[in-house]
């Protein structure tokens, strides 16, 4: 065989496979998946920063845990876009880090704790590609934070912070609007991912609050059979 036909041949296989990949490429990209309801159990790490109570300032920053129970219906667009909206009931448990405020630091307050319960409702559009059994996705989307409770525990006793005198202010709950970003990947029905969620404003007052809102997030969930 002349080099002239070898690199013929090459090439002639070198197009049929750009061609098979580019027709697999575009199958992908076209198919989508079917609605579904899944359940996901969320846990991260939370680190606002500028924390307030009770129109206070406490601190700089704080870091804690932040434990989510999620329920959510996936509801694919075309071409791999999908819309999820989701709810889940949230527990974090934080306390102070950073430089403490000089209103703190008066009534001889060291650290302070803050717990806060309550629902986010998360509004995820994302895209989604993959194989049979697995599939990749990226999603970004709002989410509306109800703090339905907040306590605070300063480490030394204090008027101003009492939570039976500081929670008339507002009253025990809040409202904030956030941006949740992430990837998931789903093997078979299990599904494993991560998000981010940053503070973007208040919508209502509340005896909690920061100035930025920050959580990082891993996800371990179920999706039940399709509809």
């Amino acid at each position: 065989m002349s080099v002239r036909r070898l690199l013929i041949a090459i090439l002639t296989l070198v197009a049929a496979a750009s061609a098979a990949d580019a027709h697999w490429l575009y199958d992908m990209y076209k198919s989508g998946d079917r609605p579904y309801f899944g359940v996901r159990l969320n846990g991260g790490y939370a680190f606002p920063l500028h924390v307030r109570y009770a129109r206070t300032p406490v601190s700089s920053k704080a870091n804690g845990y932040d434990i989510a129970v999620q329920g959510l219906f996936h509801a694919p667009i075309k071409y791999g876009f999908y819309a999820e909206p989701q709810i889940e009931a949230y527990y974090s448990g934080l306390k102070t880090a950073g430089v403490l405020s000089d209103e703190v630091i008066a009534e001889n307050i060291t650290s302070a704790t803050m717990n806060n319960v309550g629902f986010r409702v998360p509004i995820a559009l994302g895209w989604s590609c993959g194989f049979t059994g697995f599939r990749a996705s990226i999603f970004t989307g709002p989410e509306f934070d109800f703090r339905l409770n907040t306590s605070f525990k300063p480490d030394h006793p204090t008027k101003i912070f009492n939570s039976t005198t500081a929670r008339p202010l507002y009253g025990d709950y809040g409202v904030d609007l956030n941006l949740r970003s992430g990837i998931g990947f789903t093997f078979g029905q299990v599904y494993v991912g991560a998000a981010f969620v940053w503070k973007m404003c208040k919508i209502t007052q509340s005896d909690y609050g920061a100035k930025r809102q920050r959580v990082a997030l891993i996800s371990v969930g179920y999706n039940f059979k399709n509809l």
